[in-house]
């Protein structure tokens, strides 16, 4: 009696395509969540802070970082 041996065979185009789409949705969703729950909401205390405080310069960093930061959970949410 013989065994039957199988070689492992070349991955398909659409397994690979699966999966770097996968990897993409899972970068999106956790690039939104970051924006979204951490970056953005600590973004707009720490520049009402900063302009409490009599540090114009800086709250308006903040407030640029927090556009920069809705433009990329923005994207993201689209991608999801």
């Amino acid at each position: 009696m013989g065994q039957v041996l199988t070689f492992p065979r070349e991955r398909s185009r659409s397994a690979v395509a699966e999966r770097s789409a996968a990897i993409i949705t899972g970068l999106c969703a956790l690039t939104y969540l970051l924006g979204f729950f951490i970056a953005g909401p600590m973004l707009a205390i720490y520049a009402f802070g900063f302009a409490s405080t009599a540090h114009p310069l800086s709250a308006i960093t903040c407030i640029a970082g927090l556009g920069v930061v809705w433009v990329l959970t923005r994207a993201a949410y689209k991608r999801i």
